[in-house]
């Protein structure tokens, strides 16, 4: 291999080692969303992730069992993180003693053990459990990541109220179900934090990402859509 062909693949290997490493950054947008496979957190399982942010307010994490009674919310609530979450309609809450609004990395883990949930932040745990008649958790949704996709029908959330908490704004990296990296099953408004490029595509109905001056720009014109992320139905010409 020449000088040349070798550093290319090493400028190719750092620039995705880096695209890991960044992980996703949020723009608090409204409508914005990044969906992953479902966490199997039903008895007992770990969730673990990275996360910065300036806000008080937001969205992180939430998932539920489409609309009956089991849900759980991570979130950003008055400067702290917050844990709410339901097993067979018994719900209960906990609060972190530590603020996360300060723009530095955080560590938060998530760790169920059938009736007890125990959240973690930066080495400090905080648990509850719940005392209902089934002894598991029903997850049917998958995981959503800094804000609910608005075509998911209000009956089929456990916690409407999730729609009305602020979408996340910051960085998020290291998400981890026990020692894996989850699926990205997609995502709408969610550039990754590495130069804005189309990693992640924000473009609705087929429409394809390009980068103009390092931003990510939507291509429509091979679709009936139109606007800044081709969805925008275009007039019809009779």
């Amino acid at each position: 291999m020449d000088v040349l062909a070798f550093c290319l693949r090493l400028q190719t290997f750092l620039s995705v080692l880096l695209s890991v490493a960044s992980g996703i950054e949020f723009l608090g947008t409204s409508g914005q969303w990044a969906r992953y496979l479902r966490w199997d957190a039903s008895t007992r399982g770990d969730l673990s992730l990275r996360f910065k942010t300036g806000t008080s307010e937001a969205l992180l994490v939430y998932f539920d069992d489409g609309g009956y009674c089991d849900y759980l919310q991570l979130s950003v609530s008055e400067g702290r993180l917050q844990l709410r979450f339901s097993i067979d309609c018994a719900e209960t809450a906990v609060v972190s003693d530590q603020r996360v609004d300060d723009g530095s990395w955080h560590l938060a883990t998530l760790s169920r053990y059938n009736l007890r949930t125990a959240l973690e932040l930066d080495g400090q745990v905080k648990a509850d459990e719940v005392r209902p008649q089934r002894q598991y958790m029903k997850i049917i949704s998958d995981l959503f990541l800094g804000g609910v996709p608005q075509d998911i029908r209000t009956e089929a959330l456990t916690l409407p109220t999730v729609r009305d908490t602020p979408p996340f704004r910051g960085a998020v990296t290291d998400l981890k179900y026990g020692s894996s990296e989850p699926v990205l099953l997609g995502s709408l408004r969610v550039p990754l934090e590495s130069e804005g490029r189309c990693t992640v595509n924000p473009c609705e109905n087929g429409g394809s990402c390009l980068v103009v001056d390092g931003e990510p720009l939507c291509d429509c014109s091979k679709t009936e859509y139109k606007g800044r992320f081709c969805n925008e139905g275009k007039l019809l010409l009779r």
